[in-house]
């Protein structure tokens, strides 16, 4: 017979268990399997930071190899290119972007800066989403202004014109931007709504020649 004190040691320890089961992140994926999961599964990814806290807004960007995915919020932190962390949350649609609502993030140190993949401007959409590129494009048609939410410009190099989106944050100066330059820019690939666009980090991502 089991006795009173030993079979509530058995049920905290159930507890216990139970709670720390429910609290258990998942296991660790490839950002590139992570991207295949269905919307509003919890994922655990780890990438270096390509887009850093405050360019964009206050979520910030990680790669892991050839796939990247953009994360909503920062946490307690800001992020730094360069930065390794690690991330649990759920997979959402943020204005048909894939991106990562996190519920925990973990630094672990530095690594080298990802290098931005050079890429023709056409080829710019859905299979490079969430990763950092290099394109170089004639301007075509006139500077946009959107208002508090920036810039908008195409650039062209035969293949295709691309949507640049400059975001207030980048410190990006608008100036010399007009039809028929030539653009140099390293970007993070993404999406709003319909439109796939490229979106620079700072000054240094962007040149006019």
């Amino acid at each position: 017979m089991i006795s009173p004190r030993l079979a509530r040691s058995l049920v905290a320890l159930l507890v216990l268990s139970s709670a720390s089961v429910v609290a258990a992140a998942p296991p660790r994926l490839p950002i590139v399997s992570a991207r295949d999961r269905a919307l509003g599964t919890t994922v655990t990814v780890r990438g270096t930071v390509t887009v850093p806290t405050n360019a964009f807004d206050s979520g910030f960007a990680v790669q892991q190899g050839n796939a990247g995915i953009y994360i909503l919020d920062s946490g307690d932190a800001v992020r730094t290119v360069g930065e390794v962390v690690e991330i649990t949350g759920e997979l959402v649609d943020s204005f048909s972007q894939l991106a990562i609502a996190p519920s925990s993030i973990r630094a672990l140190g530095r690594e080298r800066h990802i290098e931005p993949r050079t890429k023709r401007t056409g080829a710019v959409g859905e299979a490079t989403e969430g990763r950092l590129l290099a394109l170089e494009g004639q301007m075509v048609g006139d500077l946009i202004d959107d208002g508090v939410f920036g810039f908008k410009l195409f650039i062209d190099d035969g293949s295709g014109p691309i949507q640049i989106f400059l975001f207030p944050g980048t410190g990006i100066s608008p100036a010399g931007l007009e039809e028929g330059v030539t653009v140099s820019v390293t970007c993070f690939s993404t999406q709003f709504e319909i439109f796939d666009e490229c979106a620079p980090r700072s000054p240094a991502d962007l040149e006019i020649y």
